[in-house]
């Protein structure tokens, strides 16, 4: 009988700290927003005169409960970055509930007393105090969020921890094609349909954004003065930046739907980078890179692979110098092996002197090249 009593007990305990579908005497999660990889420090702050924006809801049900409840927020952050290599609590925040007026929920607004680190002789903590007041924000790391329903300061009922991971990425370079304005004589293609590449941080959560636009030197007093202006990409004036969605570090220039780059210009462009933070959607905006578009020049080509000038004579020497140039989407390919595809048919390499014979006899004609 002992051992069955000591085991009901034990029910009751591990009910009043978990979740129960109809509890009266708990907290429920309502909301949560998990999809923040920034926060500001101010978000943290009980004595702001605005309301911060909602980090999370819960319903509060005090029916069977004892009094003089309250409600402690806890945060703890992890970071080895900043040396901080188990969880250490920077935060706590208290809601005195009061049982004339009854709460029906709270969110993070509802904090009434809040205090941040103790840090005196805490060298882990002094480190992130001056991390926040040097950046301005939280850095990043996993934070991990306690809500305790207490009665007379003693816990009655725990929320199950939630853990965020703050990823705010920080890493945003274009590589290419082009450089500054200062290096424009190296900065070139010899493509009218380039791909655009940058280097950022791995962000599974930030959505990316390009702008186009032509720069004219005796037209445009800076490149800024230039990006302003009127864009290729988008081509809808009434948007600022072409959206390319998430995660993607490379731009194709379309090859239909929008005007071709032209040789012999000047082109510039920038790319967005957004995220959500604890405020706002937040963006951050590379440099801006500019490059002309040359014409491909012969004596630049490498022709020591003995087929390359058999398919420069069956694709036209135009369509090959785009292929085939320093910037091109086939520069110091090869042909390798001893096979070749063509129209899905694999046949022997050395049929391409056959081909081009039967175009220059005028028995075949060449419709399209696509490269994959």
């Amino acid at each position: 009988m002992g051992i069955h009593r000591i085991k009901s007990f034990l029910n009751i305990i591990l009910l009043a700290w978990g979740f129960s579908a109809e509890c009266t005497c708990c907290l429920t999660e309502k909301y949560f927003n998990e999809n923040i990889l920034s926060y500001p420090f101010s978000f943290f702050n009980s004595g702001a005169t605005t309301l911060q924006p909602v980090l999370y809801r819960y319903d509060i049900n005090t029916d069977n409960c004892a009094s003089n409840l309250s409600i402690e927020v806890e945060y703890k952050i992890f970071t080895p970055d900043l040396g901080i290599s188990s969880y250490e609590t920077f935060y706590t925040g208290k809601i005195v509930l009061n049982d004339q007026i009854p709460l029906k929920y709270f969110t993070n607004n509802e904090i009434q007393f809040a205090s941040g680190p103790s840090i005196s002789g805490n060298a882990k903590l002094e480190s992130l105090i001056s991390n926040i007041s040097q950046s301005g924000k939280l850095p990043n790391g996993k934070y991990l969020i306690h809500i305790t329903l207490k009665s007379n300061d003693e816990p009655i009922f725990k929320v199950p921890a939630n853990i965020i991971d703050v990823r705010s990425p920080e890493t945003f370079e274009l590589l290419s094609p082009g450089g500054s304005l200062s290096d424009l004589s190296n900065s070139y293609t010899f493509s009218t349909t380039p791909l655009f590449t940058w280097f950022s941080d791995y962000c599974p959560s930030c959505e990316y954004a390009i702008r186009v636009c032509e720069y004219n030197q005796n037209k445009h007093e800076s490149l800024e003065d230039a990006l302003v202006g009127w864009s290729l990409v988008p081509m809808d004036q009434s948007q600022d930046y072409y959206l390319m969605g998430l995660n993607t570090q490379s731009f194709q220039y379309p090859t239909v739907g929008h005007i071709d780059l032209e040789v012999g210009k000047y082109y510039l462009w920038q790319v967005r980078r957004s995220f959500s933070t604890a405020l706002e959607v937040h963006h951050d905006y590379s440099g801006i890179n500019v490059f002309e578009v040359r014409s491909p020049d012969k004596l630049q080509l490498d022709y020591s692979d003995p087929y390359l000038s058999v398919i420069e004579s069956i694709i036209g020497t135009d369509k090959f110098y785009l292929l085939f140039s320093p910037g091109g989407e086939l520069e110091r390919f090869t042909t390798d092996g001893d096979a070749i595809w063509i129209n899905n048919d694999e046949i022997n390499i050395d049929a391409l002197h056959s081909i081009l014979s039967e175009i220059k006899a005028g028995n075949a004609k060449l419709e399209s090249v696509r490269i994959k």
